[in-house]
Formats: structure tokens, sequence, C-alpha cells
């Protein structure tokens, strides 16, 4: 049974990305009256892994669930968030004798009716999208049509707003602390802030993504890994001639790019991959190590990297799929910019929605495992399903809290295997 007794309970949620937003807006349609929603700045945070300008849209996946839930969520994205929804498509291609996780999307879109056109070489693919010669060679795969990119600083943005119009409180601070119970860990009574005020709550829902383990302590149930991502200006000649294009990825080098953004004529490209890690001291556990995102003090005037650079490794990867994708003049040039974008990745890819084993009022929502952002429109229906427990069994079960970790293999992942962001950065 939820712990919420009315629907005038105290929420509190922690963060305000695709998760404690989607969460926020659907807890508001259900009736729930009182919802603070606390974060560092006001969205979209600058330093979010749902912030930037695109994200990939897709069915395109090896498990059915997520793909159900993906056209489902297609139906927003058609529908109220259509301004910030772009469906060019996507182009989804292996080096040849390697198709395990394209040929097992590929099976998944396909018995779900969405329409895809396959493509023997990479070079049908090449002449059916006016590539330049010698794109894509040595790779096959598959053009899946209802699929492409939203603006996603601009949809936080809107849905933001959207949670405001219905009633929800916004506080611009930073969590330092969850507080529990003078009686034990069992309760927790509300949140410590950064300016040390304490907001009192009736249930807390941390959907803090990469920064979760800073405040509970998930016990390898999640891990935070850093992955590169790089940006390109294009000139006007290059944007018209490239503008058509398909959003791209290679599930085996785990490259993936955009086509080129209206607004700027800048190509985003980037690396589904096992990612770098961070570890620093848990705060919330002495002595213990725990992979987190830097830091960023919005309040004491701080901002986020600023990078043109990334490791070589990732470098490598992303300069080698610009140049099989959109030629080696692109590739070859500087980066007008580069991040490291932080997942939160959970041992099975699944997202984690479900109670803290032992406390009654805290609620996780995170696990995004670098594939969250598509289910924004409905992100927030299923997290509230689990959080009231009316989903259907199978989905509590997947979406919640295992005491065995088991880790599961990504297929749609590709590059070097995971390494520190500080060896990286050395190599």
């Amino acid at each position: 049974m939820s712990p919420v007794q009315s629907k005038t309970s105290k929420i509190a949620i922690i963060g305000c990305g695709e998760f404690g937003l989607s969460t926020a807006y659907y807890l508001l349609l259900a009736g729930y009256k009182s919802v603070t929603l606390f974060d560092r700045s006001t969205p979209p945070v600058p330093d979010g892994s749902s912030v930037d300008i695109s994200r990939i849209v897709r069915a395109d996946y090896d498990d059915v669930v997520y793909a159900r839930m993906v056209v489902e969520a297609l139906e927003g994205w058609h529908g109220e968030y259509s301004e910030y929804y772009s469906e060019c498509g996507l182009l989804c291609m292996t080096p040849d004798g390697n198709p395990k996780y394209l040929a097992d999307a590929l099976a998944t879109v396909s018995a779900l009716g969405l329409p895809v056109m396959q493509f023997a070489s990479g070079e049908d693919a090449a002449k059916n999208l006016h590539l330049h010669n010698g794109a894509l060679q040595g790779l096959s795969g598959y053009l899946s049509r209802e699929a492409g990119w939203a603006y996603a600083s601009k949809a936080v943005g809107y849905l933001f707003n959207k949670c405001l119009e219905l009633g929800a409180v916004f506080v611009p601070k930073a969590v330092s602390e969850i507080v529990y119970s003078t009686d034990g860990p069992t309760t927790v009574t509300g949140l410590k802030l950064e300016d040390r005020t304490v907001f009192p709550a009736d249930l807390v829902i941390a959907a803090t993504g990469a920064w979760t383990d800073s405040l509970v302590p998930l016990s390898s149930r999640t891990l935070a890994t850093g992955q590169p991502v790089a940006f390109v200006q294009l000139t006007d000649a290059e944007y018209e001639a490239t503008k058509h294009l398909p959003v791209y990825i290679n599930f085996v080098s785990g490259f993936y790019a955009f086509p080129p953004h209206p607004e700027s004529k800048i190509v985003k490209a980037a690396r589904h991959s096992y990612g770098y890690t961070n570890y620093l001291p848990a705060i919330s556990e002495q002595g213990r190590m725990s992979s987190q995102p830097p830091s960023v003090c919005y309040s004491q005037g701080e901002v986020p990297e600023a990078r043109t650079h990334l490791p070589k490794d990732a470098d490598d990867c992303i300069r080698k799929g610009l140049e099989e994708y959109l030629g080696a003049n692109i590739a070859s040039r500087h980066f007008s910019k580069a991040r490291i974008c932080w997942y939160n990745d959970t041992p099975s890819h699944d997202f984690l929605f479900d109670y803290m084993p032992g406390v009654s009022n805290l609620f996780i929502a995170t696990g995004g495992s670098g594939h969250a952002f598509k289910f924004l429109p409905v992100l927030g229906k299923y997290v509230v399903g689990c959080l009231e427990k009316t989903l259907d069994e199978c989905l509590l079960a997947k979406f919640g809290w295992r005491d065995e970790v088991i880790k599961t293999e990504d297929e749609s992942r590709g590059g070097t295997p995971i390494m520190s962001l500080q060896d990286a950065e050395l190599a």
C-alpha cells in the first residue's frame, strides 16, 4: 500500500529533469494538492542529463516493454509536445556480421507494425539518403521511419511551466540531505536544504539521476557514468545538404549523430557507451566511494565545466562516426563545444521506480540508463503507477527494487570498456 494516505499529503520531489517533472505532472493530474519541486537551478538545469538540444526518440529496442512505452509516448510527441519533436527517422546500422541488437530491434518494431526500410549494404543506404561517396562502408541495417529527435531543453522547460500552472511549487535550492526520524531511518521527515533550512514532507521522491547515490545509498543498484558528447558547427551550405538526414546510430561502435539543428546549424554527435566513472567519497555513508558527476553549486555562482575536447578514445570514436556518416571534412574540424553527459545506469538497464527498502515514505525514481528522455510524455504515469502500486505486477517487478543485483549486457552500447574519467583524460 502507498504511504500517501490522502491527496493533501505533502510531497517533495528532488530533481527537475524528465523523471521529476513528469512525475510531478502526473501527480498533479491525479489530484495531489501539495507537490513541491527542488533543484539547484530553474529547469532546464544546465548540467542535467535532460538538457541540450536533442535526444533520440525511438521504439527500436530489443525489449518489447520499452518499445510499447515509446509507441505510447509517441502519441504525446505527435500531440502536446509536437512543437519539440522532429520525426526525421532513425538510421540503425552495424558492421556486416554484427547484427544482434539491430536484428532484435528490427524484429520488435516490425512486430509493432512500425514502418521500416531495410538496406542490404551501407552503399544502398547512402544512395537512398544522398550521402557522400564512401559513406557507411561495410555496414548494413534499416531506417526506422516513426522515430526522430526531441528538442530536450525546450520540452523540459515546457513541462516545468505546465507543472507550475497545475499548482506545483518550485524551490531553487540544492538539497543537501534527506532528514529521517529521530527513532531510526525508517521514516523520512523532510529535506535539509543548502541554506540549512528544513522542508517538512510526508513523502519524498528522489528523482536525482546520476546524483542519486550522493543522497541515497543504493548499494551498487545504480552507477553514474559519464558519456561523451560533441558539437560541430556547419556552414549554411553544409546545413542545406544534410538537414534532410535521419538520426544515425551504429549499434556496435555506439556512435550516434543528429541532423543539424535548425536553429544553430550544429551537428550533435555522441557515443552511447559503457562510459566513464568519477569516484568520490559518498556524502551519505562515510568511507564509501561512489561514482558521481562533478558538483556545480549555482547559488555560489559556479557554472558547468566548459569543454571543447574529449578523452582520446571518445574523440577517435566520434570523429570516425562523423566521417562514416557526414564525411572527412566535417569529422576533422574542431568541436565548437563538448560535454560529458551523466547517465545513471542500473545493472539490468531498467528504470528503478520503488520505495527504499526499510523506509516507508522515500520513493526512488531513477535509473535512466541513457534511454529515458524519449518517454517524457508518459514517464511520470509509470512512476506514479509504481508509487501507488496500480501498475501490472510484471511492470512493478521490472521497475522494482531488486535484492539480488544481476548485471546484464546492454547490446545497444559500444566503444571502449568502462574506465575512470581521470584515466581516460590521461590516455
